[in-house]
């Protein structure tokens, strides 16, 4: 049941703050010390937490991308969230299913309560736990809550970690700013212990900068050299339906996630593309938006190279290969999309 738990925590936080990022960076990152002292497949967890962050980012009107969608397709904030209700709810529910199975069959029989009482006296024994120490995630869950950037958020619930470091736990600046920098190194014997607290550092984090800022290098030359265009065109030709419309859109949405590995750089291309066919074939401007969601949102946590997927296996400690099979909310939306498209279920047409 833990892994069900994740997607609907962190479905609830990412909707209610609107932000993905912090979700996963707050949440996110307890829940998989939770998973993995109780032994609990890590892709698995990072596959949930995902989930539910990528769910609530999608639909919380909060959201940058929830509002850039319908401003690019023309379409109205409530009539765009509406309309992707009918994609996004019948897959989290699907999703939830999933990880309540596999969380079943993960936890039974594999875990012992006495595990736990463990952990927390290794923990009390290097740390002193109490109130006090919850205040920075505290914090960031309020900065969230207030709308602050996701970024600043972060920043300002780290220097409030490093004052309870100073104040609390006795650490001197300079160690501060080593375990800043290099990441925590534990005395603990637990291998478990181990594994959660032997990480971060913003060194841990300069490989994955290096792979962002060749991703969107690349992207920004086949874009100036007409590959990005030319893929699009071969694409678009082959629109005779409602239905292929909307798989078209899916697929320039993808394309553009990969070569541009950025959702608002996805949603404008996408949008300014495909917006004239929808108004040919007089589907209703939120379909668009919806469909723009389905693609470009989505698509960033399964593209090894792309922003998100970089920053989510970081944060989480966890491999893009390791998570990837667990992304079913992100690879069962869009088929929806193409479900209602050619069926023409959630469909709905304009005058002009």
């Amino acid at each position: 049941m833990a892994a069900s738990a994740d997607l609907v925590f962190c479905a609830v936080l990412s909707l209610v703050t609107g932000t993905s990022y912090g979700s996963v960076g707050s949440a996110g990152v307890a829940m998989m010390a939770i998973g993995n002292a109780m032994g609990i497949n890590s892709g698995m967890v990072a596959g949930a937490v995902i989930c539910g962050a990528m769910f609530g980012d999608k639909l919380s009107p909060l959201s940058d991308t929830t509002n850039l969608a319908p401003a690019v397709a023309g379409a109205k904030l409530n009539d765009h969230v509406r309309s992707m209700l009918w994609t996004t709810l019948p897959t989290f529910a699907i999703s939830l299913v999933l990880f309540t199975i596999l969380g079943i069959s993960q936890t039974s029989g594999g875990y012992e309560e006495g595990n736990l009482l463990v952990y927390v006296d290794a923990l009390q024994g290097e740390f002193k736990l109490g109130i006090v120490t919850l205040i920075p995630a505290i914090v960031i869950i309020v900065l969230l809550l207030c709308k602050v950037n996701a970024i600043v958020s972060l920043g300002l619930s780290a220097v409030c970690a490093g004052a309870v470091s100073w104040f609390c736990q006795g650490a001197t600046l300079q160690s501060i700013i080593r375990v800043a920098y290099n990441g925590y190194s534990t005395q603990i014997e637990e291998a478990i212990l181990k594994t959660i607290l032997n990480r971060g550092g913003m060194s841990s984090m300069l490989q994955y900068v290096a792979i962002i800022c060749f991703a969107v290098g690349m992207g920004g030359m086949l874009d100036r050299l007409g590959v990005l265009e030319n893929i699009l065109n071969a694409i678009t030709d082959r629109i005779h339906s409602d239905g292929s419309l909307i798989l078209a859109s899916l697929l320039v949405g993808y394309v553009t996630s990969l070569i541009s590995c950025s959702q608002p750089m996805s949603h404008v291309l996408t949008g300014n593309m495909m917006k004239p066919l929808f108004k040919e074939r007089k589907i209703a401007p939120e379909i668009l938006s919806r469909t723009l969601e389905d693609a470009g949102t989505l698509s960033g946590p399964m593209i090894p190279w792309h922003g998100y997927c970089v920053y989510m296996a970081g944060t989480l400690g966890v491999a893009w290969f390791a998570f990837f099979p667990y992304l079913f909310l992100l690879y069962l939306t869009p088929l929806f999309s193409i479900f209602y498209g050619f069926t023409g279920i959630s469909i709905k047409h304009i005058e002009e």
